[in-house]
């Protein structure tokens, strides 16, 4: 579904993935951060997003920002609801194996007709590199009923609890000879 994503936070290595799974009457988004520090894996947490609502939540992808704050955007909809996109988050102080609640980045006002039978492989969640705590999420969704339509919305956030001071680079690079 989605690429498995890589943070060195200095104190702890992690690696982030997640997929789609059937969760009640609905699809959710499992998402699992796995602590490689040393390099033995572990899980350090990992939990299914799918809040009671009737929604299904799919095509999802996710980052860790500078201080290990978490962020997944997914595709969110159901019978009553044209597909959106939508977002949720943890912040590192908060409990293990948890996400906020949904977060819309934009509401769909179309829907894919049954005569296609695949929702596009287009969501990327990412870390940007100036200040590395801003989370900049992109996916897709339809303006109006149809196949082939897709629009691409692109947005950005960041959690008040991620200092904008960039890290300090965890490697140095030389050459040689110096020229």
């Amino acid at each position: 579904m989605y690429r498995l994503s890589y943070r060195n936070l200095r104190t702890r290595e992690s690696l982030m993935v997640n997929h789609s799974v059937v969760a009640g009457t609905a699809t959710g988004v499992r998402w699992y951060e796995l602590d490689v520090t040393g390099g033995a894996a572990s899980v350090r947490q990992q939990s299914t997003f799918a809040p009671n609502d009737g929604q299904s939540r799919w095509m999802g992808s996710l980052a860790m920002d500078q201080v290990g704050n978490i962020a997944v955007g997914y595709t969110m909809g159901s019978a009553t609801m044209k597909p959106s996109i939508a977002f949720a988050g943890r912040e590192e102080a908060d409990a293990l194996n948890t996400l906020s609640i949904d977060n819309s980045l934009q509401v769909g006002t179309g829907s894919q007709l049954t005569t296609l039978s695949r929702w596009g492989d287009y969501s990327t969640m990412a870390v940007g590199p100036v200040d590395e705590c801003t989370f900049w999420y992109t996916s897709e969704y339809l303006q109006v009923d149809g196949t082939f339509n897709w629009s691409t919305r692109v947005g950005s956030f960041k959690f008040s609890s991620c200092s904008t001071v960039p890290p300090e680079p965890g490697f140095t690079l030389g050459a040689a000879p110096s020229s």
